[in-house]
C-alpha cells in the first residue's frame, strides 16, 4: 500500500494554504483592472465556461456572483462552439473561462468566440503563458504552482479562491476580504483535526454514495463527488438538497452513504431537514457542519463567512479522499485510464 507520505496528491493538497495566500499580492492588479470594468459598464449577465473540477469550481462562482452581484449567471456548454460553430452574441457580458492548463481546445475556441462576440473575456488558468491565457482579456492567474497529481487538488482550492476574490474585486465587502485573509490559517488548523479512519474505514468497501449541499456548497459537492469517482473507484453522484427530493432519493438505502455539506448560511436549516427526513431510508448520514441527532461529524473548521466555507470542506474532504484511495488499494495519483491534461472538443 502507497504511504501518505509518498503521495503527490496530499504533499499538494496540503500546500494549498500557501498559495492561497500568495494570491493576494499577485491578483490586486488584474482584479484591479476588473473592478474597473465592472464600474464603468456593468454586465446584466455573466457566463462561465469550463470542464471537470474547473467546471465545478465555476458552479461555486456561479452561486458566488449571483449572491452578490445579483447577475444571472450561465454555462456555457463548450461544444455549442467547438463542436457545433455557434456564433457567440454576447456584448457587453462578462465571460469567465476556467481551466487548470489552458490547453483544451473546446475552451479556447469558446474563448475566441466570446471576444468576437464583444464580451470581456477573463481566464482563471494555473499557466499565465497557455493558449488559454493568450486568449483573455484579463487573466487570472490562480498561483497554485505544478500539481503533479492526476486529481486536483490544490489548484482546485486556488480556483474556489479566486472566485471569491474576483466578488470582492467587484462588490468590494470587508466581509469578504477579512475572511480570505483568515482562510490559510484556518486551512491549516482544519488539517490537524482530520476526518479520521474510522470515516475511512466505513467507505473502504462502499459502491456508491451521494453528495448533497446547496448554494456555493453545490459545487463543491460535484468535486467531492467526481474525486470519489477519481481516486476512490466508488460511483458517487452530487445534488442540491433540493432537487434530491425530485427522483433521486428514490436511489437510496443502507447501502448508500450520504455526505451532507453545511452552507453556513440561510440555506442551512433545509440542509439540516434534508438530513433528518433521508435518515428514514437508512443510509449512514454523515455531515459537515449538520448538527443533527444521528448523523456522524466530519470535523471541518468554521471559517465564519459562508463563501470560504465550501472551500474548507473541500479541503478537509481532499485528505479523506487521498486515504481511502490508499484504503482501497489504489493510486490516488495515478486513477487508471485518466491524465492529468485533458484535451477535449
Amino acid at each position: 500500500m502507497i504511504s501518505e507520505l509518498q503521495t503527490r496528491m496530499a504533499i499538494e493538497a496540503a500546500e494549498a494554504p500557501d498559495r492561497i495566500a500568495l494570491q493576494a499580492e499577485a491578483l490586486a492588479e488584474p482584479l484591479a483592472k476588473l473592478a474597473e470594468w465592472w464600474a464603468a459598464s456593468p454586465p446584466r449577465a455573466i457566463i462561465t465556461c469550463a470542464r471537470g473540477s474547473s467546471d465545478h469550481a465555476a458552479l461555486f462562482g456561479k452561486y458566488a456572483l449571483e449572491l452578490t452581484t445579483g447577475r444571472p449567471v450561465a454555462s456555457l456548454g463548450p461544444s455549442l462552439v467547438s463542436v457545433y460553430d455557434t456564433p457567440l452574441h454576447v456584448e457587453g457580458m462578462l465571460y469567465i473561462t476556467v481551466s487548470q492548463s489552458g490547453q483544451s481546445p473546446d475552451l479556447l475556441r469558446c474563448a475566441q468566440a466570446a471576444r468576437t462576440g464583444g464580451a470581456l473575456v477573463v481566464a482563471i488558468v494555473n499557466d499565465a503563458r497557455s493558449p488559454l491565457a493568450r486568449a483573455a482579456d484579463i487573466v487570472l492567474d490562480i498561483q497554485a504552482g505544478p500539481e503533479h497529481a492526476v486529481a486536483a487538488t490544490k489548484s482546485f482550492l486556488c480556483t474556489l479562491t479566486t472566485f471569491v476574490r474576483l466578488v470582492a474585486a467587484i462588490t468590494p465587502s470587508p466581509q469578504i476580504s477579512g475572511a480570505l485573509e483568515r482562510l490559510p490559517e484556518q486551512l491549516r488548523a482544519g488539517s490537524r483535526d482530520p476526518w479520521g479512519p474510522q470515516i475511512v474505514e466505513q467507505f473502504q468497501a462502499v459502491r456508491r454514495a451521494f453528495i448533497l449541499g446547496r448554494g456555493p456548497g453545490l459545487g463543491v459537492a460535484a468535486e467531492l463527488a467526481l474525486k470519489l469517482k477519481e481516486v476512490a473507484g466508488l460511483h458517487a453522484e452530487a445534488f442540491s438538497a433540493a432537487e434530491v427530493h425530485h427522483g433521486p432519493k428514490a436511489a437510496i438505502g443502507p447501502d448508500s452513504p450520504i455526505i451532507i455539506l453545511g452552507a453556513q448560511d440561510v440555506a442551512q436549516s433545509s440542509l439540516e431537514d434534508v438530513a433528518a427526513s433521508l435518515r428514514a431510508f437508512g443510509p449512514p448520514i454523515f455531515g459537515s457542519l449538520i448538527p443533527v441527532q444521528g448523523v456522524i461529524d466530519l470535523p471541518t473548521i468554521r471559517t465564519g463567512h459562508p463563501l470560504t466555507q465550501p472551500i474548507a470542506q473541500a479541503a478537509a474532504f481532499y485528505r479523506f479522499a487521498e486515504a481511502l484511495s490508499r484504503r482501497r488499494g489504489l493510486d490516488p495519483d495515478n486513477p487508471p485510464s485518466l491524465h492529468k491534461v485533458t484535451k477535449t472538443l
